[in-house]
C-alpha cells in the first residue's frame, strides 16, 4: 500500500492558496478602483482557513491591514512573520494594554491597533503608553444600527455625548486616533434601506467630529457586501473584507455577485464498507431505515469534527463526483452514507464533504440549516489538519 501524507489518512481540509489570492485580487481591484484599501478580516483563524498561512499570502497579496476580534489573535499572527497592522475589532481588556503597548515602540512590527469605544478605556491606554514612553494608536469604534459595540449616536443626545467622548480621548497624551470604523447589520439583503441609514449616521457622525477638530486620518465602513454592492457609492479608505476572501458570497441576496471559488474543501477517506438488508437501522436512533438493500459507507467525520447534526439525514458527500446521502443521524466521530448507486466507492475511497461543487458548497449545506455559511467554514475543527495547496 502506497504511504500517505498522516494528515491526509482521516480527514482534512484542503486550502487553496491560489483561489485566496484571485479571490482577494477580484475584490481588492474594487477597493482599489473607489480609492479604497483592503484591510482583510483573518478572525476565527481565518474564518477556519488557518490565520497565519492565510495572512502571510494575503500579505504578500497587498493587503494594507488585518482584522482580528482578539489580542491573542493579533499576537498568532505577529508569530507568524505578519508586519503589516493589525486591528483588534473587539474589546481589548485592560489588563492587557501594556503588552498592547509593547508593540508600538519603535522598531517592531507590526503594531497591534485596539478599537475603543469608552473613554475610560482611553484613559486607561493612554496611561499605559505613558508608562512606556511611546504614542499609540487606536481605531474608534462606532455604533451605527448594530447594535453591538461602539459609541453611541442612536439619538442627538447620545450622538452629542459621544462626540464630547471623543474630542476628550483626542487630547489625550500619547494616543492617536487613528482611525474610525462602524459596521453594518444588513447591507447583505435586497433592501438596502437600513444599511443606507447606518452609512448616513456614519458620515454624519465624522462631519461632527471634524467640526469639533476631530479627523481620524482612516475611515471604514463597507464589509464584503457593501464593497460589492453599488449602493454604496462611497467605499471610504479600508474595505474590511472577509468572507469574500474565502470565496463565498455575502448572501444570497447579493446583486453584484463576484466570480470568486471557495478556497477550502473538507475531505475524508472511507473507512468501511458494509451491505445492510431492508429493514436495517442506522446511527443512534434508528432515524434512518434501508428500504432496499443498501450499500452503507462509513466517513470518519461527524459533529466533533465541525459537520453539524442538524444535516442528519439531510445531506451527503461526494465519492467519485457522485452524491451519496447521509443515512442516519451524524455521530460525533464519523457519519454513514449510501454508496448503493456508486459502485467505485471502497475503503480508503475519498469523500468531499464540503467544497466548491454546488452540492456540498457552505452557502447550500447552511441554507439546509437555516444558518450562513460564516457558520460551517469557520467550525472546522482544529483536529482537521489543514493541507494547503500552492501552485506558485
Amino acid at each position: 500500500m502506497a504511504m500517505l501524507d498522516q494528515n491526509m489518512t482521516r480527514a482534512w481540509a484542503e486550502i487553496s492558496l491560489d483561489a485566496i489570492r484571485d479571490n482577494f485580487r477580484i475584490a481588492d481591484a474594487i477597493a482599489a478602483a473607489h480609492g479604497a484599501k483592503t484591510m482583510a478580516v483573518v478572525k476565527a483563524d481565518a474564518y477556519g482557513h488557518g490565520a497565519k498561512q492565510i495572512a502571510r499570502t494575503l500579505q504578500e497579496c497587498g493587503a494594507s491591514y488585518f482584522a482580528v476580534a482578539t489580542f491573542m489573535e493579533a499576537l498568532e499572527l505577529v508569530e507568524a512573520g505578519v508586519t503589516a497592522s493589525i486591528v483588534v475589532l473587539s474589546e481589548v481588556h485592560e489588563s492587557l494594554y501594556g503588552e498592547l503597548v509593547s508593540h508600538h515602540k519603535a522598531g517592531r512590527a507590526p503594531t497591534i491597533i485596539p478599537s475603543i469605544f469608552r473613554l475610560e478605556s482611553a484613559r486607561a491606554l493612554s496611561e499605559a503608553a505613558a508608562a512606556h514612553h511611546t504614542p499609540v494608536d487606536c481605531f474608534l469604534a462606532v455604533d451605527t444600527g448594530m447594535s453591538r459595540i461602539g459609541f453611541e449616536c442612536s439619538t442627538p443626545e447620545k450622538r452629542d455625548a459621544s462626540i464630547d467622548a471623543i474630542v476628550k480621548i483626542a487630547s489625550l497624551p500619547n494616543l492617536r486616533c487613528a482611525g474610525i470604523f462602524s459596521h453594518l447589520a444588513r447591507a447583505d439583503e435586497t433592501d438596502k434601506a437600513s444599511a443606507l441609514a447606518q452609512q448616513a449616521r456614519f458620515d454624519d457622525f465624522i462631519a461632527r467630529l471634524h467640526e469639533r477638530g476631530v479627523d481620524p486620518p482612516l475611515r471604514s465602513l463597507c464589509n464584503s457586501a457593501a464593497l460589492v454592492e453599488k449602493a454604496f457609492a462611497d467605499k471610504y479608505d479600508l474595505v474590511r473584507e472577509g468572507i469574500i476572501l474565502y470565496g463565498l458570497q455575502p448572501s444570497d441576496e447579493i446583486e453584484n455577485r463576484l466570480p470568486i471559488r471557495p478556497a477550502m474543501e473538507v475531505k475524508a477517506r472511507v473507512t468501511n464498507i458494509k451491505t445492510l438488508p431492508a429493514g436495517q437501522g442506522i446511527s443512534y436512533g434508528h432515524t434512518y431505515v434501508t428500504s432496499r438493500e443498501t450499500r452503507v459507507a462509513t466517513i470518519p467525520y461527524g459533529y466533533a469534527d465541525g459537520y453539524p447534526r442538524l444535516l442528519s439525514n439531510r445531506a451527503g458527500v461526494l465519492i467519485d463526483g457522485k452524491f451519496a446521502p447521509i443515512l442516519g443521524r451524524v455521530c460525533m466521530d464519523q457519519m454513514m452514507v449510501d454508496v448503493t448507486d456508486i459502485p467505485s466507492a471502497h475503503i480508503d475511497s475519498v469523500a468531499t464533504i464540503m467544497g466548491a461543487d454546488e452540492r456540498v458548497r457552505a452557502d447550500r449545506l447552511a441554507a439546509i440549516m437555516g444558518t450562513i455559511p460564516y457558520e460551517l467554514i469557520c467550525a472546522v475543527s482544529q483536529r482537521v489538519p489543514r493541507i494547503y495547496v500552492n501552485n506558485l
